[in-house]
């Protein structure tokens, strides 16, 4: 008889569950936007729409290396998201930019 996935968690050493958590959290923040698009249940046509944008631009927006801020916070407030901006700097400091968070 087959054993349930219950089961076979139980027998997994509490530091390879550890281990495994921590680097799926590590996958899921690092993403790019056609995945964090597609993470949110969204396609390109509708998030076209939402941006009052034509779904090519959605696809230039995806696959270009680089974007303006401005463009990176329509493109994740139109999937209903807030964009944050922050610095991490080797000591350990996180700071916020907050230039960027009154843009509309």
């Amino acid at each position: 008889m087959a054993k349930s996935l219950n089961e076979l968690r139980k027998k997994i050493k509490l530091e390879v569950q550890v281990a495994a958590r921590a680097k799926a959290v590590g996958i899921v923040a690092e993403m790019s936007l056609a995945e964090v698009r597609k993470t949110r249940g969204t396609n390109q046509s509708v998030l076209a729409e939402r941006m009052n944008i034509a779904q090519p631009n959605i696809s230039q927006i995806e696959n270009r290396p680089d974007a303006l801020v401005s463009t990176l916070n329509q493109y994740i407030e139109a999937l209903g998201g807030k964009l944050e901006i922050h610095a991490k700097f080797p000591d350990g400091q996180d700071v916020e930019i907050s230039q960027f968070s009154s843009m509309k």
